[in-house]
């Protein structure tokens, strides 16, 4: 069995550790990658209640900085971790700069940028973004990966769809990986995901996942690449967790996950039950923004769990 991947989640803002300690503390640690989330803007007054209570969206949701600006900082400071969205909301972002952002940010980390893309939960959101796309947000995302992988693996490229259209266009400069950066899809375990990720993706990334839905998301995976022809090895599984203790690698591992993406922000720096995961995962977010000391000693505790 191959050994997990420890990667690991928080949302940097202005009142947590900063982005440049952050990366050099979890690259010294030995954490593989790094997964910034994203939230332009939250709306004063919503008229969405926040999906995992029903009730208020936490403060963090408004605060966390720009993944690109956070991941360019990280990338700046370290060599090794890799750097990844977790999630970019695609239909939040024009394709053409979204493109340029992700294929510079590739170029000028070596090559060690993942795309984790999603289309978000905040309607009223997207649609002061782009009123189409929050009217078909997946629609709208296939037709922006497809028109940006063009320009990535090209030297110039075009796109005519109903959604997202452009004349040819040059966009540099162009990512060192080839043809592109991964592209990992956040989203459910339904059969609709799994048709979309093995038709036009690189891996799955889920948080709130049982070992027994990744074994069976990772079937319906395999078998739409069969049936497409695709081999099943070129689609990878990434799970958000709360305890990477070794007990919880092995049981995602043996469901066919490839990384564990820990939870880090508030994380108390103790083993948490997979039974608790949702419960606490409501009072993390709910609670004030962890303290730099805070996140770093849970790091360490996170550290010695992981077998890092």
């Amino acid at each position: 069995m191959l050994q997990m991947k420890i990667g690991a989640q928080l949302a940097v803002t202005t009142h947590t550790i900063d982005a440049v300690t952050l990366a050099q503390e979890l690259e010294a640690r030995g954490f593989e990658s790094y997964w910034a989330p994203e939230h332009t803007v939250v709306p004063k007054h919503p008229g969405i209640a926040f999906p995992m209570t029903g009730g208020e969206i936490p403060d963090v949701y408004h605060q966390m900085a720009d993944p690109f600006i956070v991941l360019s900082m990280m990338a700046a400071v370290t060599s090794r971790l890799r750097l990844a969205t977790g999630v970019c909301l695609v239909p939040e972002h024009p394709p053409l700069t979204l493109a340029k952002a992700v294929s510079t940010l590739d170029a000028f980390s070596g090559g060690r940028f993942m795309f984790g893309l999603g289309t978000g939960w905040l309607r009223e959101v997207t649609e002061l973004h782009n009123p189409a796309a929050a009217a078909k947000p997946w629609g709208y995302t296939l037709q922006a990966v497809a028109a940006m992988k063009g320009l990535w693996a090209n030297e110039s490229a075009k796109f005519d769809g109903d959604l997202v259209a452009f004349p040819d266009m040059v966009c540099d400069p162009r990512p060192v990986q080839r043809p592109h950066p991964p592209v990992i899809v956040g989203a459910q375990p339904t059969p609709v995901a799994a048709r979309r990720i093995a038709a036009w993706a690189d891996g799955w990334l889920a948080t709130g996942v049982t070992p027994a839905q990744v074994a069976e998301f990772r079937a319906a995976l395999d078998a739409e690449c069969v049936r497409i022809g695709r081999d099943t090895t070129e689609v990878s599984i990434t799970v958000g967790v709360r305890d990477p203790s070794e007990d919880i690698r092995e049981a995602y591992a043996a469901a066919g996950a490839e990384r564990l993406m820990v939870l880090l922000y508030n994380h108390p720096g103790t083993r948490i039950p997979l039974a608790d995961w949702a419960a606490v995962g409501v009072a993390t977010l709910s609670a004030p923004p962890p303290t730099p000391d805070e996140t770093l000693r849970a790091l360490d505790a996170l550290t010695t769990m992981a077998g890092l």
